[in-house]
Parts: C-alpha cells; structure tokens; sequence
C-alpha cells in the first residue's frame, strides 16, 4: 500500500512539473526566426527586465558589449550572453571595518 501512495504522490510531482514548465514556455517570449538577428535596446531591455534607457546608457560608457550604427545600438545573441555573464560576476568583498583606537594605536606605535 505504501509503494502505491509513493507512486501516486511521484505521479502528482511529475504532471505538476508538466504543467509548470508549459506555463513557462507559453510565458516566453518566442525567439526571432534568424538567430544572428540584431536585437533593439528595447527587445535586449524586455528580455533582461530592464530599462532600454538604461542599457543604451550602459552602451554608450562601454560597460556592456554592444554595436552602434548612427545613433542605434543593436545587441547580438552574444552580447546578450556576454551582459548576463557580466551581471553575474562576483561582486566586491565588503570592506574589513577597523576601529578608530586601534588606528591610533597604529599611530602612536609608528
């Protein structure tokens, strides 16, 4: 009876693992037809959840891989890659803290 209770509950995980990844392909935006297709700020911007003001600023410093034709930037599959790869970059260990009397005591010893 117990390896009947197993399957059922297995069962009821695997459709709801059905039904979740449906949902999500249904919620995804469908790629271009051309996979080397150039991208808009405002496409690249939708995709990553953020302002196309913002990514052109970002462009505009070099900070994010991008191509610039006139006054438009276009992204590539890859420099989107490349800006998601950047954002996961580990950040900066945060700085020791050190208290002002063992700074005087450095001082005073020095």
């Amino acid at each position: 009876m117990e390896a009947e209770a197993r399957l059922e509950y297995f069962g009821d995980v695997a459709a709801a693992i059905q039904e979740l990844a449906a949902a999500v392909r249904a919620a995804a935006p469908e790629p271009p037809e051309d996979p080397d297709a150039l991208l808009t700020a405002e496409q690249v911007g939708e995709l990553l959840q953020l302002s196309p003001r913002t990514l052109k600023d970002h462009a505009a410093t070099g900070a994010v891989p991008h191509h610039r034709f006139g006054k438009h930037y276009r992204f590539t599959r890859g420099d989107v890659a490349e800006i998601v790869r950047l954002a996961a970059a580990p950040v900066k260990p945060p700085r020791r803290r050190v208290s002002v009397a063992d700074v005087a005591q450095d001082f005073r010893a020095a």
